[in-house]
């Protein structure tokens, strides 16, 4: 597996998103706002869940912006009918700052009670998913998640012991078994770094990426000096620190998002004096500049100048200056973390409409006319990404990992992340 260094890709001219087509071919959508195409047939929804409070608000709105986006570039309208991505379709996940599992498998059972919607889009936080897919797939509704990186929600016993029907669940991103390799890989061959000192959140993403990105950084030849779980509730991090510090760690390694411990970690690490140690986390810190409140680089401050994090994703496409043009177009800030991702799964699940609204389903057959449709293995979709396809289990044939530094001098001097790099897996 060889680490790709991709230069900064020239300017694109002209506005011109591929549409997501299943034939290979690419069209121009429409950049108005819905309105204009055949909705003879009625109206769809796709409801959308994501933690929109605390610190995770930063994660999500770019990719329900992205989302929303996607549907007004493809005109509104597919297959003959209207698609909408209400207010009242919209779920938020989170209590107390911090996205809940539970709240997650409550909302998915509203979203699969709802007879309009024909999709989901989302969770962000994969042990969100674990709580969902049982309900998504026993109702037969296609479910996008735009970021999750759990391999246990799509292979192996676990994730089978999640369904009692025919798969409904797709993801645009790789997973943590690539992801957290391509951070050990990154820290070890490149920063030349040759112990680290590893702690996660316990959660399922959390302790599942750390463990990945372990068994990478030793099969290298690197040191894990300790690895530590502390759970979000922890109130004591500079204790942990200060025990981590002894251990002369060359790197620290943070598996989890920025509302379970990423930054609050950080801040004990430098208070210890751990602070020119470089701080290494996977894209649940990876939320925003700055200048984004309660962002990882906002609640870290100046002590993100040594930090780095990865996406499951690419970091940079054939046409993201278009993307990052039009999105700071109609929202008026830079397009972040997965705002492409959230505009790529919009596109999957209205290229399954149109292929299933092709079959001139009932209305009451719809859904499962698109569950089918978007778990088509034999299908490859021209996202805003990409070309990717699914394979069965639902994963995505996209293995793309991007990593980033910070630049401290971006967002008026509070810092922003810089790519610097991308890994591919697949080849």
């Amino acid at each position: 597996m060889k680490l790709h260094r991709l230069g900064a890709l020239a300017a694109v001219s002209a506005l011109a998103f591929a549409a997501c087509s299943s034939s290979g071919a690419s069209t121009a959508p429409s950049s108005g706002g819905g309105g204009g195409g055949d909705t003879s047939k009625g109206t769809v929804k796709i409801a959308v869940d994501l933690p929109f409070q605390g610190s995770e608000k930063a994660t999500s709105d770019p990719i329900l912006n992205g989302i929303r986006l996607a549907v007004k570039d493809a005109g509104g309208a597919v297959g003959g009918y209207a698609v909408t991505v209400p207010d009242s379709a919209v779920y938020d996940d989170s209590i107390n700052g911090a996205h809940d599992p539970q709240t997650g498998a409550n909302n998915m059972t509203k979203i699969v009670a709802d007879p309009d919607v024909i999709a989901d889009i989302g969770p962000v936080n994969s042990n969100v998913g674990k709580a969902q897919i049982p309900v998504s797939n026993a109702a037969g509704l296609l479910q996008c998640s735009p970021s999750n990186t759990s391999p246990g929600l799509t292979t192996g016993d676990a994730a089978a012991q999640l369904r009692t029907k025919p798969n409904n669940y797709i993801r645009v991103v790789t997973t943590d078994d690539v992801q957290g390799p391509a951070a050990s890989q990154y820290i070890h061959d490149v920063l030349k770094k040759n112990s680290v000192y590893i702690i996660d959140d316990t959660e399922t993403f959390g302790k599942g990426v750390a463990d990945a990105f372990e068994a990478d950084f030793k099969s290298r030849g690197g040191t894990v000096v300790k690895h530590d779980g502390a759970p979000k509730t922890t109130q004591d991090y500079v204790s942990i620190m200060t025990a981590a510090k002894a251990l002369n760690p060359e790197a620290i390694y943070f598996g989890g998002v920025t509302a379970t411990g990423g930054a609050r970690i950080l801040l004990a690490a430098s208070q210890v004096g751990l602070g020119d140690v470089p701080y290494v986390g996977p894209d649940g810190i990876n939320d925003g500049t700055g200048e984004t409140k309660d962002s990882f680089l906002n609640l870290a401050g100046a002590a993100g100048k040594n930090a780095f994090s990865t996406l499951a994703g690419p970091g940079t496409f054939e046409k993201k200056d278009a993307f990052d043009a039009a999105y700071k177009a109609e929202y008026g800030t830079d397009a972040t973390g997965y705002a492409g991702q959230g505009y790529a799964c919009a596109q999957v699940v209205l290229d399954a409409l149109k292929r299933a609204a092709a079959t001139n389903p009932a209305k009451d057959a719809l859904k499962e006319a698109v569950r089918v449709a978007g778990t088509d293995t034999t299908v490859k979709y021209d996202t805003i990404v990409g070309s990717i396809s699914f394979d069965a289990n639902g994963d995505t044939s996209q293995k793309i990992v991007s990593i980033y530094s910070v630049d401290t001098a971006a967002a008026n001097g509070k810092g922003d992340w810089k790519f610097a790099t991308q890994v591919d897996y697949a080849k």
